[in-house]
């Protein structure tokens, strides 16, 4: 099966190694996947996603030591530089949210902060999906001082609370346990106008998103072997219009590129 995944590949992209992202765009995005991963097509980031980017990257430095306001001042920075060259009518809501969710994230990792010890952070995972390779970076790696059991948190920010763990994030978490074979913790920094919150969530069962996820693996190589050539991805697809992800200008632009409309 993989040769299907191969026969895409130019000297400037390639499918493999797959990803959780790649893996959840193919299943429940699949134009998008295809004018990324296929066509060839690369979009601007956002300010929500480099918000959550940044926050966690001054956790890490307040975790390993780095005074608060130090951490504070290059958060702000980072996100200033990242969101500079992008046209994101959010950029100054988002960076309002900064500060309240670095707070939130500190008070919380605090709560734990004398039982455990920081082992790795945005540590390179490897692993094979139905043959198939997958890379990962994972946000935090934890030993409990106590029990000596190591395991992994996985940083996530939102306005929003969250109702349960959704099926992409159950996905991921089920990649990365069986890529590092310990526990996953999802920890969400929620800030809204109203305050902070701190929600922390773990899977009960890593096999059903994980059937999943070999599931979605298994239709992406049916899929890729009765493509051979760019006018078969184009006729194989029929994008939706009135799907909200097309608002984006550059999105749009792509579509109508490959499909005309």
């Amino acid at each position: 099966m993989i040769e299907h995944f191969k026969k895409f590949d130019t000297d400037k992209k390639k499918l493999l190694p797959l990803s959780f992202s790649h893996l959840n765009e193919f299943a429940f995005n699949r134009e998008r996947w295809a004018l990324r991963r296929i066509f060839g097509y690369e979009f601007p980031t956002s300010a929500s996603a480099e918000r959550g980017t940044v926050v966690e990257s001054a956790l890490n430095m307040i975790i390993s030591g780095s005074d608060y306001e130090v951490a504070k001042a290059k958060m702000i920075s980072d996100f200033e530089v990242k969101v500079s060259t992008i046209d994101d009518p959010k950029k100054e809501e988002e960076r309002e949210y900064l500060e309240p969710l670095l707070k939130i994230g500190v008070d919380s990792f605090h709560k734990y902060a004398l039982n455990w010890d920081l082992l790795n952070y945005q540590k390179k995972v490897e692993l094979t999906i139905k043959d198939i390779p997958f890379i990962g970076y994972t946000d935090f790696h934890f030993e409990d001082k106590t029990t000596k059991e190591d395991f992994y948190v996985d940083l996530k920010t939102s306005k929003r609370k969250p109702f349960g763990i959704s099926t992409s994030h159950a996905m991921q978490q089920a990649i990365y346990q069986r890529a590092t074979n310990a526990n996953q913790k999802l920890w969400y920094l929620i800030t809204r106008k109203s305050g902070s919150d701190f929600y922390q969530l773990q899977l009960d069962d890593y096999q059903a998103p994980m059937k999943m996820c070999e599931h979605i693996v298994s239709v992406m190589g049916n899929y890729l072997s009765k493509v051979d050539s760019l006018d078969d991805v184009k006729n194989s697809l029929i994008p939706n219009p009135d799907d909200w992800f097309w608002k984006d200008e550059h999105l749009l632009k792509a579509r109508k590129e490959v499909w005309g409309y």
